[in-house]
């Protein structure tokens, strides 16, 4: 297989508070979206080629689907010291859902934080 881009894509909850965290909080790049009839999405470069498709739905309705489950996203940093200024940098935002950044035992750094929806986003490097 030979692909030239990776979507993690999801139904929020609450589509504005989910916008914001990712843009804001996380800080991944706005790069287009919609907003139709039929309900409205964002995507959001996390880098590369990777995208956060966010669906929500339309004006005046709510989103009464279950939940994302049984899953995680990971970002991956060059450097181990990145990933410590990166939770300095979010939790200086007021994030409360997370926690502080750890060697694991498989040779990462990492930090885990959950976005509006529960959904665990570990940003970790490889340590060297």
């Amino acid at each position: 297989m030979d692909s030239i881009e990776f979507r993690f894509a999801f139904y929020a909850r609450d589509f504005e508070k989910s916008l914001d965290f990712y843009q804001n909080i996380l800080e991944m790049k706005y790069v287009g979206g919609w907003d139709r009839e039929d309900g409205k999405g964002a995507l959001l470069s996390v880098g590369g080629t990777a995208v956060i498709e966010i669906y929500g739905a339309a004006e005046g309705r709510s989103y009464d689907g279950p939940s994302p489950t049984a899953l995680k996203l990971a970002v991956r940093f060059d450097k181990p010291s990145e990933v410590d200024a990166f939770f300095q940098h979010v939790a200086g935002k007021g994030v409360d859902r997370c926690v502080p950044p750890q060697n694991q035992a498989w040779g990462h750094r990492a930090f885990i934080v959950y976005d509006p929806d529960g959904i665990p986003i570990h940003f970790y490097s490889e340590l060297k």
